[in-house]
């Protein structure tokens, strides 16, 4: 690979040469035509599949440079490792289970070839299901292109916040990336912090057309995690702090009341990701006591309406999630009593979910004996002489555990 090389392709990859063979048949697609000299660069994360073998059979085909690390580095080294030493002077990220459009990226590097100021395109991604041949659209939306000025982090702020724009996918000069040392932390979303970083180096082009495409199902046979939806379930408060500390690089640019509004606006997305997080949440059915006191933040917020389900359905849900699985209501407990009217669906709800046989009565005149290793949930009032005749059983009236869980 010469020195003249214009693009690089950085595809960091592990354990996923399927995914890989994928994406490397449609990059011979994609970059056949290509009008630049490029570079696919691979940085495998020392898998120990058939990656090398998966990469070895488009060498014929594609300008590759491979590396296969010695050890496992880790996601984010790995992705520094790439950025660090590509050889052009644009760097093009591709997860190694996604693609992108060849055209469309050939477009974008004429575009920064003709404005030089710009240091960092960013752009939407489509989203694609492969099994079902389906288009499902864009990640988000933008009604023009907008170009950020070097130095205008009020202007980055509101453009991020007008469109709900996430800056995960970018084309950036590779002299900018040396510039700006881009790193991923804890405490602050990434793309929002190093976007402030760049701006603070160069103009910042936020283009309306994808380049990317998101493949959100790949073989039939196969469902991997998504990595964007794992963010989006717990990531809100990184969404905050990184949007707030582009506020706070942008103080000096804002009056008193201005930056009141961007604090209110910053609030209003961070109740949408909530409500995205608790949507998917329920769709993955994770703990539901967990997505309760995630989704009783919008109460706070004055979003309830926001939901994917109101909160008293979700509170009755998150109580029977306590009540099946708190460590200390189960100690001992070989068999669980649930008393009074639960619907069909509700029935099947808790069966899946006991590790214990589950018995349902309707009404208290069939109450069975019970001993010290039972656990009861009534829905009914219970007289003394019927907690007597359950024995020993430990009695949780519903009525009282939704108490804990308010409305």
């Amino acid at each position: 690979m010469s020195d003249t090389t214009l693009v690089s392709f950085c595809i960091p990859t592990y354990q996923r040469a399927r995914y890989l063979d994928s994406l490397l048949g449609s990059l011979c697609l994609e970059l056949a035509d290509f009008p630049y000299p490029c570079e696919v660069f691979i940085s495998d994360n020392a898998s120990a599949d058939d990656t090398a073998e998966v990469v070895a059979r488009y060498q014929a085909d594609l300008p590759i440079r491979y590396v296969r690390q010695a050890e496992n580095r880790g996601g984010r080294a790995n992705y520094q490792f790439l950025q660090a030493q590509a050889r052009g002077r644009y760097l093009v990220y591709i997860a190694d289970d996604d693609a992108v459009m060849g055209t469309r990226v050939a477009e974008v590097i004429a575009l920064m070839e003709a404005q030089p100021e710009v240091g960092i395109v960013y752009a939407p991604w489509k989203l694609l299901d492969l099994v079902q041949d389906l288009d499902l659209g864009q990640f988000y939306r933008q009604d023009r292109d907008v170009r950020i000025e070097a130095g205008q982090q009020r202007d980055l702020l509101d453009t991020l916040l007008r469109y709900g724009i996430f800056p995960d996918i970018n084309i950036c000069r590779r002299e900018l990336v040396q510039a700006a040392l881009p790193r991923i932390h804890q405490q602050a979303y990434y793309a929002y912090v190093q976007a402030a970083e760049y701006v603070d180096r160069s103009a910042v082009l936020f283009l309306k057309e994808p380049y990317y495409v998101s493949i959100t199902n790949y073989f039939a046979d196969h469902q991997r995690e998504q990595g964007g939806n794992e963010e989006a379930e717990t990531a809100w408060d990184r969404y905050r702090a990184g949007l707030e500390y582009i506020l706070g690089r942008a103080r000096s640019q804002l009056s008193e009341s201005e930056r009141a509004e961007f604090l209110l606006r910053i609030e209003q997305m961070i109740a949408r990701r909530i409500a995205v997080a608790v949507r998917l949440r329920l769709g993955a059915d994770r703990d539901a006591v967990e997505t309760y006191y995630l989704a009783y933040r919008l109460k706070a917020l004055g979003a309830e309406s926001l939901l994917p389900m109101d909160l008293d359905t979700l509170r009755g849900f998150a109580a029977l999630q306590f009540w099946l699985t708190d460590p200390e209501l189960g100690r001992g407990v070989q068999q669980r009593l649930c008393l009074g009217d639960f619907s069909e669906d509700l029935r099947d709800y808790i069966r899946q979910r006991s590790e214990q046989p589950v018995q349902f009565l309707a009404d208290t005149r069939d109450l069975p004996p019970l001993g010290e290793q039972s656990l009861v949930l009534s829905r009914l009032p219970l007289s003394e002489a019927e907690r007597q005749h359950l024995g020993g059983a430990c009695v949780i009236q519903e009525s009282e555990l939704l108490r804990k869980f308010a409305a």
